[in-house]
């Protein structure tokens, strides 16, 4: 391998691709009214501090409303304030404040802690968007306070100050972004039920949009809100029947995909057909996203439109294929049901849907839940197998060496390298390079345009007030847009901020693009020293996804074979882990097709098994779903051998995928060997026993179950095949 095509040419065009990334400016994500929202309490709480006489008490407010506001805002942040994200951004920065304060003085200590908020924020990373945005907030808390040593009475004070911002910057997002519960609640099922109707257009995407948009109006719907929707158990209802609407249309896909691999001339024929009556279907979804929306023309038309499809799904003509043509009357039936639920809700001029409806529930026990799946999606990443573990590591490094270089640099302010240093760093190659370029880059365009607004209007008092309002509204309003321009408005924020504390704003500007630009450079360069690669961690990853499939697979067939369905809870926890354990991978091997190639590393091999693993879990929810309509819940012991070949051949995949430990583009051209160097066991022969059962007891189940185990044995072949195990 040749210097032009090797290890060190490929990184440094991935680190070239990044820095491009960069310079991007996404005009569509500009929003002027969450800039407005989210700037309001900044300046409140910064004018607030003014007016008692207290510029200390008024930058502390600040920092603390501005901090979550760019929790919501930065980056990829969403248009709609994600409220649970803030507010737990605001109270690990108000436990950061503390833990600074009271340590400050004793350099040792402070710095263990230091390394203790470096492990848990990096370990949150596991956790997406959410966790990374919450660990940054804690540990840009921590350093910053830090360097301002209390008592306990007055560290006590400080916290109060920030919890204060934070919660003026969470509540004004909650009451005024969304002002009303229905608009709130109804907006996300308006979506849910968009991604179907789309989902119907085209019958080959990942139905991960919907699903991800069903989560979410889940959540919406489980929110507090000031004004309480009358109409809320019907919203909740639609979000269950879209999940329903969701698993049909998946089953319907998964059975029209065996059909054109199995008998491609007979779903040839049955395509005009089924445009036809997708399209029905699609139109009655439409309708009913315009009545969730609150259209009232549609409110009264679509009680007839569903009752029309539901006779003409009465009278239609049967599909030759049998499984396909259940699947199309299931779904037939799914979406009249969720039409006629969407017609009895009020539309929005309806005085009546401002009335509260009893006492809100503040859901203290999901928040238990939540947080209790959360702390253990953070010990089961904390390892350094996983990217969020290595993220942690390397952070619990870094960051704190920083920290002892600056003690012996004779710079002012210059904990802001170490606060650079902790938020360049990212668990991904790119990440960190594309992040590191814009908040160096940002930073320094802010500390022009701070010098210019100082050499140009000098203001003080009010002023700053002023300034900083304006500033703000702008940062908000461009950060998901640009985070590098984001970064510079941001940069003048604090300057400005600061200036109410301690004049001097031009000083204060050169000295943060200074200290910026020296901890972000000792972040970048960590890390080009100091990588770590997700393709060595996509196997073990992969395999964890496999036993997660498994237990999920296996709780669904003991229903079947035993007569005993498993309670929806358990099944529903189950389906979440596989989700999650998918997620998890999915994002690994992101971050790893983002990564220069190591060696014979290759995260296209892990990809392939990723899409037919997600097939795997596809297959489960449709035999999830296809179990739960079954009339005769009588034990079906025949099916035992089965469910035990299922079981043997996903234990297979998970332990050959563990034995390699990475993927290799020779990979399934090579026999595994067992985690002894021994020959493994035979792949159970899935087919054979699908074929022999479905022969011998042909009543045993429906013919859509008996097409459900088909394509689910399918899916678990494709996936033993890519990873290279013998299938028959």
């Amino acid at each position: 391998m040749n210097a032009a095509t090797g290890p060190r040419a490929e990184r440094t065009a991935a680190v070239g691709r990044a820095f491009k990334e960069a310079g991007s400016f996404d005009r569509a994500r500009v929003s002027a009214r969450a800039g407005i929202v989210a700037a309001i309490p900044v300046a409140a709480m910064l004018a607030l501090g003014i007016a008692i006489g207290s510029p200390s008490a008024a930058v502390t407010m600040g920092v603390g409303a501005m901090l979550p506001g760019v929790a919501w805002r930065a980056g990829d942040g969403p248009l709609v304030p994600p409220i649970g994200t803030m507010a737990g951004a605001s109270t690990a920065l108000a436990v950061a404040t503390l833990a600074g304060t009271l340590t400050g003085r004793w350099p040792w200590l402070h710095l263990l802690v230091l390394i203790l908020f470096c492990l848990v924020a990096g370990s949150a990373a596991s956790l997406g968007r959410r966790g990374l945005v919450i660990g940054t907030q804690s540990l840009i808390g921590f350093i910053v306070f830090g360097r301002y040593p209390e008592n306990l009475v007055h560290a006590l004070l400080a916290t109060g100050l920030v919890l204060a911002g934070g919660a003026a910057q969470t509540g004004f997002a909650a009451l005024v972004a969304v002002p009303l519960a229905w608009r709130r609640q109804r907006d996300a099922l308006a979506t849910v039920y968009g991604t179907l109707a789309q989902f119907t257009a085209d019958v080959t995407p990942s139905a991960m949009p919907a699903a991800t948009a069903l989560e979410a109006a889940d959540q919406v719907l489980s929110v507090p809100a000031l004004f309480a929707d009358q109409d809320r158990d019907a919203l909740a209802d639609l979000v269950s029947v879209g999940r329903r609407i969701r698993l049909e249309l998946v089953g319907f896909i998964t059975l029209l995909a065996s059909l054109r691999r199995n008998e491609p001339e007979l779903a040839a024929s049955l395509e005009p057909a089924l445009e036809d009556e997708l399209a029905r279907v699609r139109q009655l979804l439409n309708l009913t996203v315009a009545a969730i929306r609150g259209d009232e023309a549609t409110l009264a038309q679509l009680p007839a439109e569903a009752a029309d499809l539901s006779e003409w799904g009465a009278v239609r003509e049967p599909l030759p294929a049998a499984a396909l043509d259940q699947r199309i009357a299931a779904l037939i039936g799914q979406v009249t049901a969720a039409a006629r639920l969407a017609a009895a809700l009020h539309a929005p001029g309806d005085t009546r849907a401002l009335l509260p409806a009893g006492r809100p529930s503040f859901g203290t026990r999901r928040l238990g839940q939540q947080m209790a799946i959360d702390v253990r999606r953070m010990r089961r990443g904390f390892n350094l197998q996983s990217p969020a573990g290595r993220h942690a590591l390397r952070l619990a490094v870094v960051v704190p060496l920083t920290e002892l270089l600056i003690q012996r640099v004779a710079l002012p302010r210059a904990y802001w390298a170490v606060v650079a240093a902790s938020t360049v760093l990212r668990p991904g190659f790119g990440q960190t390079f594309t992040r590191g370029a814009e908040r160096v880059a940002g930073t320094c365009l802010g500390v022009v345009i701070a010098t210019l607004i100082a050499v140009g209007l000098n203001p003080s008092g009010w002023g700053i007030v002023v300034v900083v309002a304006v500033l703000a509204y702008l940062t908000y309003a461009v950060f998901p847009a640009s985070f590098a321009v984001g970064m510079a408005l941001l940069t003048a924020v604090i300057v400005f901020m600061l200036h109410a504390v301690s004049p001097g704003t031009v000083q204060t500007a050169l000295d943060r693009g200074i200290d910026t630009a020296i901890g972000g450079a000792i972040g970048l360069i960590a890390y080009a020293l100091w990588p770590t690669w997700s393709a060595l961690s996509a196997g073990p990853l992969l395999a964890s996804l496999v036993d997660a499939q498994r237990a999920y697979l296996d709780a669904v067939l003991t229903g079947l074979t035993t007569g005993m369905r498993r309670p929806e809870a358990m099944l529903r926890a189950l389906a979440r882990d596989a989700r999650i354990a998918f997620a998890d991978a999915d994002t690994t091997i992101g971050l790893a097709r983002s990564e220069p190639r190591r060696g014979d590393a290759d995260p296209r091999a892990a990809a392939q098994t990723l899409a037919a693993l997600r097939r795997v879990v596809w297959g489960v929810h449709v035999l999830r779903l296809d179990t739960a309509t079954i009339a005769d819940p009588r034990p079906r012991p025949e099916l035992a051998p089965l469910q035990a070949g299922l079981n043997e051949a996903l234990t297979a995949i998970a332990a050959t995928l563990r034995s390699r430990g990475r993927f290799t583009d020779r990979d399934a051209h090579e026999p595994p060997t067992a985690p002894d160097g021994t020959e493994p066991r035979p792949f159970p022969p899935l087919r054979a026993l699908h074929r022999d059962l479905a022969r011998s007891h042909p009543d045993l189940l429906s013919q859509a179950l008996w097409s459900s185990l088909d394509e689910l044995i399918d899916a678990t072949d494709t996936a033993a095949v890519s990873v290279g195990l013998a299938v028959d």
